[in-house]
């Protein structure tokens, strides 16, 4: 806080004024550097997370998912700082890299990773062509508020169930299909106190509880290394390096000797998936942090809406060439406007660490997926919050809802649970007598939809 009013002290340079508008908008230099610092340390576990959760998939290669998880960051972010303005960061995004591996694990589709990774940049590329037309108005409109939620949901869902799964507190089981792990296992201890701790942090309206508890499951892991003898996190012989290759992954997607006739609906489907997520996550994500920001005022315009979900989009499309999943608006981007940023600036205070971490590769490849796990848990608590915004008592966006977050998770696949939510909407609007309140581009997607079951 001491560096932060030196800041502020400083003036404000005319530069910085005129690009990020920071005496329009009442910003201070040092509060936006600060809230950029404090974001990032909250969002820096997306570069341990994301290669141990990707790195786990055959032909992905860990060192160059970290590269390309720090450097897409940090592009997509400074875009978004310049360019759109907001106080809004940028990363892989948790429920998506979660997806794309078991996605590609459970044999659901059958396609590489690479050829995976090419469905994610052609979803960037149609996001991208959307925001710069006016067809991102009719997309916003076209999809129900409630059909949103649910896919937020299950999507939340499904990588706090995924997180219990590797932190071993759930098991499989071949009686009842999976059952609680065993609490004396140190790993599985370590991953409870950890959940325990962030579970506290929230509750106390503590806006790091994700870091809060990727960092108590580091420490007692290392704690229980140094007691007990176990190897959960091997300590490196150096802890700074030089940014590992991206040569396994980089250009990887334009490998098009894969498209063949029976590849190509799982590529559509992809498409499809990671677009409306993507799309829509960003979305709301910027309306929420520019709400508390103040940069949205109450009528609910938002100012540079195209630059910013440009910058999103640009980031998936970057990202995806690079070797890594979606990127998208984190929420720990409200951490950024509960400090008091209020400009863009802040955004490129984070992408500046995002590029520093670059060299800290040793540090952050001593992490598994057990340890990163409750971090992922808390994510899925967040994103289940939004549960109580459906209209439940509406019976059509009830019964998309239920069958969009159940076969999400029973048949462990979100691309499954998105399909069964788009045609029992459909189908439950045109049973009601509703069926001229669906938007075409709900019929069109739910014929999609229906063929891939087939497929499937």
């Amino acid at each position: 806080m001491a560096l932060e009013t030196l800041l502020n002290r400083a003036g404000t340079n005319p530069v910085l004024d005129s690009t990020f508008k920071l005496t329009e908008r009442k910003a201070k230099v040092g509060t936006e550097l600060y809230a950029g610092f404090i974001t990032f340390l909250a969002m820096s576990y997306i570069l341990a997370v994301n290669p141990a959760i990707l790195g786990g998939i055959p032909g992905m290669d860990k060192g160059a998912i970290f590269t390309a998880t720090a450097i897409a960051a940090a592009i997509a972010t400074l875009i978004m700082g310049i360019w759109g303005n907001y106080p809004v960061m940028l990363a892989p995004g948790m429920s998506m890299n979660g997806f794309f591996k078991g996605m590609l694990l459970s044999s659901s589709v059958a396609l590489l990773w690479h050829e995976a990774l090419f469905g994610i940049f052609l979803s960037g590329v149609i996001y991208l062509i959307f925001s710069l037309t006016r067809i991102r108005k009719q997309m916003i409109e076209s999809i129900p508020e409630d059909l949103k939620l649910a896919i937020t949901v299950s999507l939340g869902l499904f990588i706090a169930f995924l997180g219990l799964k590797n932190a071993g507190i759930i098991v499989s089981n071949p009686i009842i299909l999976v059952s609680m792990g065993d609490i004396k296992t140190p790993q599985v201890a370590i991953a409870f106190i950890s959940l325990f701790v962030a579970v506290g942090c929230m509750v106390r309206n503590v806006k790091l509880a994700t870091f809060i508890a990727f960092m108590t499951s580091i420490l007692l892991t290392l704690a229980s290394d140094a007691v007990l003898g176990t190897n959960y996190a091997p300590i490196p012989d150096q802890w700074f390096s030089a940014p590992p290759s991206m040569a396994p992954s980089f250009g990887a997607v334009f490998n098009f000797e894969f498209l063949t006739a029976d590849k190509l609906f799982d590529l559509l489907f992809i498409v499809i998936i990671f677009f409306i997520v993507d799309f829509f996550d960003g979305l709301s994500t910027i309306v929420g942090v520019g709400k508390d920001a103040g940069i949205i005022d109450k009528d609910g315009k938002v100012p540079n809406a195209r630059a910013a979900l440009v910058a999103d989009a640009g980031g998936t499309v970057i990202g995806s060439v690079l070797g890594t999943t979606s990127i998208t608006c984190f929420s720990e981007s409200g951490i950024a406007s509960a400090q008091g940023a209020k400009t863009g600036l802040a955004a490129v205070a984070t992408a500046a660490l995002f590029l520093l971490a670059l060299f800290c590769y040793p540090v952050f490849s001593m992490f598994s997926t057990a340890i990163v796990a409750p971090a992922m848990i808390v994510v899925g608590i967040y994103m289940v919050g939004r549960l109580g915004q459906i209209q439940w008592h509406q019976k059509e966006s009830c019964v998309a809802a239920f069958f969009t977050i159940m076969f999400t998770i029973l048949s462990f696949s979100p691309a499954n649970g998105m399909a069964m939510g788009f045609i029992s909407y459909a189908f439950a609007m045109l049973v009601a007598g509703k069926g001229r309140q669906v938007h075409p581009i709900i019929y069109a997607l739910s014929l999609i939809f229906i063929a891939y079951l087939v497929m499937l």
